[in-house]
């Protein structure tokens, strides 16, 4: 059985991939300098043991967050006595990063890219709906080239809470209509809203530029509040990430 991790800005999720399926999937809070090792092995060790699963014989890891990765890499190694495949742009994915500088390319992106284009074979435009929400653009070919980011919807809320005077935090959740009856209404529906037509301008932008059509994939936490506002969103699948690692760690092992 192989654990899967992957280490986001806003939370943590983890896998199990077993008999050809990821399942068992828990998501926590990512704590930068919040947790330690002990702390880590604990929630790791506890989901072991409330499934009732057996001991994985290996892990593969994706961390935008440095400074957590070193306390769940050793307790990995403390409660399981594994040393996790860590993702970055050196290991073998299969794809040409056709990028100014491969090093900057965050982890889960690459994990997005080698699923994405493993699953299609076909032009893709990857986004990612997380703290941040990101576009990765990978060719039939296998060339990874290019992308863009964005804030994320939760960044664009708690902005306008931040630095105005009395617009207020606001759950993130469907709006009921367009047109906002108060001003958490009013919020909710140009957050929302506001956030599918830049993503549809972006992947109409991408179509125009390289004069392709694309199959578009989204995936993240966030996905599934805006993306039926998003009429080029093709697929949806919420795991794209963790299926990136499991096939990224089968490449390298």
């Amino acid at each position: 059985m192989l654990l899967l991790i992957d280490i986001g800005n806003t939370n943590t999720t983890i896998g199990f991939h077993d008999n050809g399926e990821i399942r068992n999937i828990l998501h926590f809070k990512t704590i930068s300098g919040g947790r330690n090792t002990e702390e880590y092995s604990y929630i790791l060790e506890g989901v072991i043991s409330t499934q009732k699963l057996r001991k994985p014989g290996g892990a593969a890891l994706c961390s935008v967050v440095p400074d957590v990765t070193p306390f769940i890499t050793n307790a990995l190694k403390k409660s399981f006595d594994l040393k996790p495949f860590i993702i970055n742009h050196d290991v073998n994915t299969g794809l040409e990063f056709l990028v100014k500088n491969v090093t900057e390319l965050g982890a889960d992106r690459i994990a997005n890219a080698v699923a994405a284009y493993k699953r299609y074979k076909r032009d893709v435009i990857i986004i990612d709906f997380g703290t941040a929400t990101t576009f990765c653009v990978v060719t039939e070919k296998g060339e990874y080239t290019g992308g863009a980011i964005m804030p994320g919807i939760a960044l664009w809320a708690h902005a306008l809470a931040e630095k105005t005077a009395k617009l207020p935090v606001i759950s993130l959740r469907a709006p009921d209509s367009i047109l906002g009856k108060n001003t958490r209404e009013n919020i909710r529906s140009g957050v929302i809203l506001g956030h599918a037509g830049a993503v549809e301008r972006i992947i109409h932008d991408i179509s125009e530029e390289t004069g392709k059509e694309y199959t578009v994939l989204a995936t993240g936490g966030l996905a599934d509040l805006v993306t039926p506002y998003i009429k080029r969103i093709d697929h949806i699948n919420p795991l794209l990430t963790l299926e990136g690692l499991r096939l990224i760690h089968e490449m390298n092992s």
